[in-house]
């Protein structure tokens, strides 16, 4: 896996336009970050070695902007082409030296507060109109109780938006007790890009509101910076 700053959103959203949606699936790994460089650090020794080499994973992290009562300073995701890319790729760690070396270089500058599996359900936007290395994200989770309303709403939202940016769907699958059942993604290139076109300032937002009403819930928002990423190849 070799070491990408410039081209992450896009990389991500090729992946999964090849991709079934539902065949797309990910880990997420919110940290508490005393040494970020230490992190960084690590994830590039790993990316040298054979395991590293080996895995069609392709990783991101994360630094928050803003993330509410959370202590979590920073994000790692970790995206898988299928579930049995998934599967291959945890059996290659769970086996490998190198994974446990980087696991315990880790701890000495992070530690874990939540962890998440879950699947990538839709994409909408332009990938070429957010291009900056330290692009900006905006995270809604949600609860919601009728998931193909709510993921139908969406996607017709999004399309009548599709020059603002890159929206990604998102469904938890594995989240311990936390009641978000789906996260939608809203990426620009700057925070200010991103604050002066919020979803109630589109297109569409109206309809998109009645539509899911009293079947989704916020539970919390979030905005996020990249800060690194590591794509395969």
């Amino acid at each position: 896996m070799n070491k990408k700053f410039t081209s992450s959103i896009y990389l991500i959203f090729i992946f999964l336009s090849q991709q079934s949606y539902s065949q797309s699936m990910f880990q997420g790994f919110d940290l508490v970050a005393s040494n970020p460089a230490g992190v960084v650090a690590a994830m590039d020794k790993l990316q040298a070695t054979s395991v590293g080499e080996a895995s069609s994973a392709n990783v991101f992290l994360y630094r928050f902007l803003a993330n509410g009562e959370s202590q979590a300073t920073h994000r790692v995701l970790v995206v898988h082409s299928s579930p049995d890319e998934m599967t291959a790729n945890l059996a290659l760690n769970s086996t490998s030296p190198d994974w446990a070396r980087f696991s315990r270089e880790v701890s000495e500058s992070a530690r874990p507060v939540s962890s998440v599996i879950g699947q990538f359900l839709g994409v909408g936007g332009d990938p070429n109109s957010v291009t900056s290395p330290n692009r900006i994200g905006m995270i809604y989770d949600m609860s919601v109780t009728n998931p193909a309303a709510y993921a139908s709403a969406w996607t017709d939202f999004v399309g009548a938006n599709s020059d603002q940016g890159v929206s990604y769907l998102i469904g938890a699958i594995a989240d311990g007790s936390n009641p978000t059942t789906h996260s939608a993604a809203n990426w620009a290139n700057s925070l200010s890009e991103l604050l002066m076109n919020q979803p109630q300032n589109l297109a569409g937002w109206e309809s998109f509101s009645q539509r899911v009403s009293g079947i989704r819930t916020i539970e919390a928002t979030s905005l996020i910076q990249l800060v690194a990423s590591w794509s395969a190849e």
